[in-house]
């Protein structure tokens, strides 16, 4: 990721790629690992602004007739005058980052808009405009490859988190190319990507840790800027620590859902039954699965 985030930045082949994209990236991996936050931190890098951030939902596009809602209806259906979703975001801001979110679940149809995007940097809207995407960074997202379909049809884990990350490399790399090959029966898309597939690990116990560590270090902090000094005593941060590291099937994102509903929320009551005031001292004295203790100091 860093080499495209480089070439965009200076421009290294830019005479030659016409009007394509100033890069493109592949992310794949398990849920909440930081694709996400890894594209917005790459908009800010190149554009000093997250707003120039574009997401698009593709489990929104899995209808048939979905790739309207990014280009605009042709002339005379409904909706004709207002154009498409994507065209004309990049219209109003073609020095952005798109991300394709969750791309296998997009109807086949959006792929081939994707190909005219990678391949010709172009796309003409319903209205006729034409759009150019000389100055974006495509991003697509997947989870293709942490699942698989059973014998019965069922979905089976292709990985497991005890696995090595060469293991898990291998088999989302696997499954990528099989479902762009044999499955889509457009293996182009895998072409115009090239080597910018790029596979995350899971989210492993000492990151795990250091995530933790920031979530809730980062709530104290926003809490003292607004003068309520909060302690946390050592036994109720262990036990908020093992109900939040418990389960780390779902990454980063599964610890904030779990600090929310352990620390945030009680916390919120507690502060709210007790009147807190800016300037006041407390302490969380005991934490468990049903709630917090807060005393004032």
């Amino acid at each position: 990721m860093l080499d495209i985030v480089k070439r965009a930045m200076t421009g290294v082949g830019a005479s030659r790629k016409g009007n394509r994209p100033r890069g493109v990236a592949f992310l794949a991996g398990p849920t909440g690992v930081g694709k996400t936050e890894l594209a917005k931190t790459v908009t800010s890098l190149l554009f000093g602004d997250e707003s120039a951030y574009i997401r698009f939902d593709m489990s929104e596009f899995s209808a048939e007739h979905a790739d309207q809602r990014l280009i605009g209806a042709p002339p005379g259906y409904v909706g004709y005058d207002v154009g498409g979703e994507l065209t004309n975001a990049i219209r109003e801001k073609p020095f952005s980052v798109v991300l394709f979110d969750e791309i296998e679940k997009a109807h086949p149809r959006i792929l081939d808009k994707f190909l005219q995007i990678l391949d010709d940097g172009v796309l003409t809207s319903g209205r006729g405009d034409r759009v150019y995407f000389s100055e974006a960074l495509i991003v697509f997202t997947s989870n293709l490859g942490i699942y698989r379909q059973g014998e019965n049809g069922e979905r089976v884990a292709n990985v497991l988190p005890g696995e090595p990350f060469e293991a898990v490399q291998g088999k989302v790399h696997g499954e990528i190319e099989r479902y762009f090959k044999l499955v889509l029966n457009r293996p182009e898309i895998l072409n115009r990507i090239g080597e910018n597939i790029i596979v995350f690990d899971f989210i492993r116990a000492d990151v795990a840790e250091q995530i933790f560590t920031q979530m809730v270090d980062g709530t104290f902090a926003d809490l003292r800027e607004q003068r309520l000094v909060i302690e946390l005593a050592e036994a109720p941060r262990q036990a908020l620590h093992d109900l939040c590291l418990g389960d780390l099937s779902n990454g980063g994102r599964g610890i904030r859902n779990q600090l929310e509903a352990r620390l945030l929320n009680p916390l919120s009551r507690a502060l709210f039954d007790q009147d807190a005031q800016p300037g006041e001292r407390f302490l969380i004295s005991a934490l468990d699965a049903d709630g917090l203790t807060l005393e004032r100091r």
